[in-house]
């Protein structure tokens, strides 16, 4: 293939625009949009592209719209199949008799369609959830895999344990409910369990830089992930002897299922990441001896596994056991023999965790002890509704002030009534004790789930990180480096005890930053990204079906075993679930990593630089390049382009003036 594409020389460019007057002209766009600030259209745009080829010259780069990608994103995303790359020119079209703008409303102003679904927004991996929603819902299952896998390398293991607060954001919600968006990503997922259905991104060109990832739960296995995806060579070292981190030891079976975990690692390992276990970091190996075998970047992702202590008499006890030593044990087939009274003392997941495994341990009057109310308790609502159903009470606005045993081992908890004041530093109100409601519990074994909190024994002295007041890694926000400039960090570790989907986040931006350090580029350089969010969707038409419900095993039978509770949608519910979505905006415009695809409000339709198609296979120039009274545009084949932009650059570097400008895919 000979891929066509287009270099601007500012030092000959003059500013008059005849350019984009005649793209304008010629594709017949009358509406359209800016990308920024300085009011220069989308198909002429200003970005900082050049310091990566030239790191000496720090200008601004004038560059065409579309990279026509090798392979686009926007391809993979678009569900009615509009948009295409031309085999022999590279050159990635929209179709503009297929593509319907998403279902866009006929007559109506779609101005919307320009902007990000709040689904995408508020996803902390900004998963294009309209794209694979959408895809799901013209049951292409495979294509929507693919998408996902460009920003979470997990997606069936979160379709289980996500916090899904895409849906908490999805504007369907103001019709009705919102659309299940976990429950489609679980079914459309789990293709990646079967060998002949699982989706292996491709492996761009070996590199021989390496790279060490610590921890492999879920932000160091998306670290591991999109590093192997550029070809880098990643070796991931784990303290325990298998790998998933809290995924495999802090999350019963019952939610996540131990042979989902593997098959979704499996793939990571299949990308050629290299796993070394039972590997303790900072006393069997530390980041010096790796720097001297020729490791360019670290990831820390350790996760929080040091559980917080609750700071009464009594807790030394025999019978007291933290939540994470507890769920540890029950995942790897060590599980402590409980009796039937078993008291909970938290009110996070875990916690819940904790309660629900104990209860399939034969606790059959295991409870949870909470010092706020309902209203205040981080579990997710599923998982408090789950609790219930399996008899599990939940005593809230109680706090324990003492554990008492006899002979060494715990019998009781001593606890006192609790009111709410004021709210704290979090914004939950504060409980306070109210005199005289002191009581007891009789208990057979008690479990705290009182929070998390990270050992940094995996830092030696040679290590310039900083931690910060919380006992975290101080990092920047937005790259994840260290103050070690070659140590970067992410997840639990970096934000304290958060979600799957947050620690996957952590991890891909950190191997964003780590793939520009190694290049030696800046690692800030459009990261920052302000989002403009569609306000309510296309609500003049959308399909009447009411939310689908999650099948569930029920509760007397699954509280004997830790076989999975959620039993999944059917591929029709899916279906049919995935049609309930409005298409806020253009799954096209939300999958283009270079924000260039514009939606033209008189067509209805997406649109977006085809380099003038029909004229290039005439043997013709691209309207901008032939009227350009400057010369200033140069239009040709890739590799002759980027030739012709080294020989330029080289002598800008040499002396002339800084406002050049090099644009080469």
């Amino acid at each position: 293939m000979k891929q066509l594409s287009l270099m601007i020389d500012l030092n000959r460019c003059i500013g008059c625009r005849t350019c984009i007057v005649a793209c304008r002209n010629y594709n017949e766009i009358v509406d359209h949009a800016t990308a920024m600030p300085n009011e220069i259209p989308y198909y002429l745009r200003v970005e900082s592209r050049i310091q990566g080829i030239f790191p000496d010259l720090a200008v601004d780069t004038w560059v065409v719209p579309c990279q026509h990608c090798n392979t686009p994103n926007c391809v993979n995303a678009c569900p009615e199949g509009a948009i295409s790359k031309d085999p022999e020119t590279g050159v990635v079209y929209i179709d503009k008799d297929t593509c319907n703008g998403c279902n866009a409303v006929e007559g109506e102003l779609t101005a919307d369609k320009s902007l990000t679904s709040p689904c995408k927004v508020n996803c902390p991996a900004h998963m294009n959830v309209q794209g694979y929603v959408q895809l799901a819902a013209k049951g292409k299952f495979q294509e929507a895999l693919q998408l996902m896998k460009e920003d979470n390398p997990l997606p069936a293991i979160c379709g289980r344990v996500c916090d899904h607060p895409c849906e908490s954001n999805c504007n369907r919600s103001e019709i009705d409910e919102p659309v299940a968006i976990n429950a489609i990503k679980r079914f459309v997922a789990d293709l990646d369990l079967n060998v002949e259905t699982r989706y292996v991104p491709d492996i761009k060109e070996k590199k021989d830089d390496k790279v060490a990832v610590v921890g492999s739960g879920p932000a160091g296995l998306s670290c591991a992930y999109f590093l192997a995806r550029e070809g880098y060579s990643v070796t991931l070292f784990e303290k325990e002897t298998v790998a998933g981190g809290m995924l495999t030891t802090g999350i019963p079976s019952y939610r996540l299922p131990r042979d989902l975990i593997e098959a979704e690692i499996q793939i990571i390992w299949d990308m050629g990441v290299d796993m070394k276990n039972g590997v303790e970091f900072g006393k069997d190996v530390t980041i010096e001896q790796l720097r001297q075998q020729g490791y360019k970047s670290f990831f820390i992702g350790i996760g929080a596994q040091e559980c917080k202590t609750l700071g009464v008499d009594g807790e030394d006890l025999e019978g007291v056991h933290s939540d994470i030593d507890f769920l540890r044990k029950v995942n790897l087939g060590e599980a402590p023999k409980l009796g039937k009274r078993v008291a909970v003392i938290g009110g996070g997941n875990s916690a819940l965790d904790a309660a629900r495994s104990a209860r399939r341990l034969g606790g059959t009057e295991a409870c949870i002890i909470y010092r706020r109310s309902l209203d205040e308790m981080p579990a997710i609502a599923e998982e408090i509704n789950a609790c219930r159903d399996e008899g599990i009470p939940i005593n809230t606005l109680t706090q324990p002030v003492r554990i008492i045993g006899e002979n060494g081992r715990v019998t009781q908890i001593e606890c006192v009534k609790m009111q709410l004041g004021e709210p704290d530093e979090s914004g939950r109100r504060t409980p306070e004790p109210i005199s005289g409601s002191e009581f007891t519990i009789e208990v057979d074994n008690v479990i705290t789930a009182l929070g998390q909190e990270t050992d940094w024994a995996c830092l030696t002295p040679e290590c310039a990180c900083q931690l910060t007041d919380w006992g975290t890694m101080k990092v920047n926000p937005v790259t994840f480096q260290s103050d070690d400039h070659d140590i970067f960090a992410g997840g639990d570790a970096v934000t304290g005890p958060r979600t799957v989907i947050e620690a996957i986040a952590g991890g891909k931006e950190a191997a964003i930053s780590i793939d520009r350090f190694i290049r030696g580029e800046d690692l800030l350089e459009g990261r920052k990204k302000e989002w403009a969010v569609t306000a309510a969707g296309q609500k003049e038409q959308y399909h009447p079906a009411k939310r689908a419900l999650m099948p569930v095993a029920k509760p007397e039978e699954r509280v004997s075993n830790f076989d999975e509770v959620q039993l999944g949608l059917t591929e029709e519910m899916v279906i049919e679930e995935a049609k309930r979505c409005l298409g806020c905006g253009s799954a096209c415009i939300q999958a283009c990593p270079y924000d260039v695809i514009q939606f033209d409000l008189k067509a209805g339709v997406s649109h977006k630089c085809n380099l003038c198609s029909d004229r290039t296979h005439a043997g013709e120039l691209p309207v901008c390049a032939e009227v350009c009274m400057t010369d200033a545009i140069t239009f040709g084949e890739y590799d002759l382009v980027k030739q012709s932009a080294l020989a330029d650059g080289r002598s800008i570097i040499e002396g002339l003036s800084k406002e050049s400008l090099l644009y080469f895919k």
